[in-house]
């Protein structure tokens, strides 16, 4: 395996995850993987690209090759935490790339197989160990759906294709909903980072009259409100097949008493409100506005869907939003909730703080794993 040194002395890093090329001393021989060292001190074992500026990503603090038997292992490990810990049956998040010692490897657990999003330059190049673990842990299908924004960054071209298996109108079951789990959908399939936010949400809406559920996608909101016994749900997204998927699983369930409405949800939420409609529950789950520091795009969006959804939401109403982007923290949306509301003259009082399950955890020395953040209001 490849040795890499380090500048400074091994206090200096700590258990974060990367390492920038401007840290590296020395570099003896090439690989995709090296032992680390900092004055002879072993610190763990790393992907290293000879290209990037991000150059190391450590996946062990032992002395281990990344290899078919270490995947497997950590598999079995992950199994056993989220099923035996978490409780989590039917579909969850397997791997959380760095956050699981697996980086830049996304894998998501879905009734019989895998969803995988590779994107890291030391994942891509060991894949072929990657397939092989899975492949002997025994699951049916593993389906690669590479094409995100961090692998562009890594100079990888897009993958999207089934390494062995195949499987179509899967169907799985997550804490008694039915939900059909769409291959080659957005992202890996499922919203699983908001599973736990799917119950607290729905539960604060329960029994209401009219529910707005917005950016829906396949229903993941929309199908748990009606199990609550909310009346009525209009699930608002422009991706049309997405809307398919979720009529199919209102069908599944046996639920009623929802519509769809497909287009662009800020055209709208507009004419929601020349037309005085009204709602006494909002969802807003958009996609990331913030994909670098700079979010003062973010922020304009933001407070434009907060002004639509201020105006059209009922007294004593309740208001869930959310922000995928680890730029956009709480005080973000606690700043342009409060400006907004100031401006309309509503009263808003926070009654959770949102989070992501906890099947995507955030190590305390790796922040950046922290991303999905909401909150659930009370409006007058």
């Amino acid at each position: 395996m490849n040795r890499i040194n380090l500048k400074g002395k091994i206090s200096d890093y700590g258990q974060h995850p990367w390492i920038f090329r401007d840290r590296i001393k020395s570099v003896e021989n090439q690989g995709v993987s090296a032992e680390v060292y900092v004055n002879g001190k072993f610190l763990g074992c790393a992907f290293y690209n000879p290209e990037g500026k991000l150059a190391l990503r450590f996946y062990s603090r032992e002395k281990e090759e990344f290899n078919a038997g270490l995947v497997y292992k950590r598999i079995m490990e992950s199994v056993n935490f989220r099923e035996n810990v978490l409780k989590l049956k039917g579909a969850y998040r397997l791997f959380f790339a760095e956050s699981d010692n697996m980086p830049g490897i996304i894998a998501d657990f879905y009734g019989k197989g895998v969803v995988i999003q590779i994107s890291s330059y030391g994942a891509e190049k060991l894949k072929r160990e990657i397939v092989e673990g899975f492949r002997m842990a025994g699951y049916e299908f593993l389906y690669e759906k590479s094409d995100s924004y961090a692998r562009r960054q890594e100079n990888l071209e897009p993958f999207k294709g089934f390494h062995f298996g195949n499987v179509k109108n899967l169907v799985v079951e997550i804490d008694g909903i039915k939900m059909i789990f769409p291959i080659g959908g957005q992202k890996t399939g499922l919203y699983l980072d908001q599973r736990i936010n799917w119950k607290i949400v729905s539960s604060l809406m329960e029994n209401r009259e009219r529910v707005l559920d917005a950016f829906s996608y396949t229903g993941g909101f929309t199908l748990n409100l009606l199990a609550r016994g909310v009346k009525r749900v209009l699930a608002v997204d422009e991706d049309e097949e997405a809307l398919s998927i979720l009529k199919e699983n209102l069908k599944l369930n046996g639920f009623k008493g929802a519509e769809t409405i497909a287009g662009n949800v800020f055209d709208i939420l507009d004419t929601f409100i020349l037309s005085n409609d009204s709602f006494d529950g909002i969802i807003l789950d958009p996609p990331a506005f913030a994909k670098s520091k700079d979010i003062s795009g973010a922020m304009k969006g933001y407070t434009r869907l907060f002004d639509r959804a201020l105006r059209l939401i009922r007294k004593g109403g309740i208001l869930a939003v959310f922000s995928c982007s680890h730029h956009i923290d709480y005080s973000h949306l606690e700043e342009v909730l409060s400006k907004t509301a100031k401006r309309l003259f509503r009263e808003v009082k926070i009654l959770y703080r949102l989070y992501q399950s906890p099947d995507h955890p955030v190590p305390v020395y790796f922040k950046e794993a922290e991303y999905l953040r909401g909150l659930a209001c009370l409006v007058y």
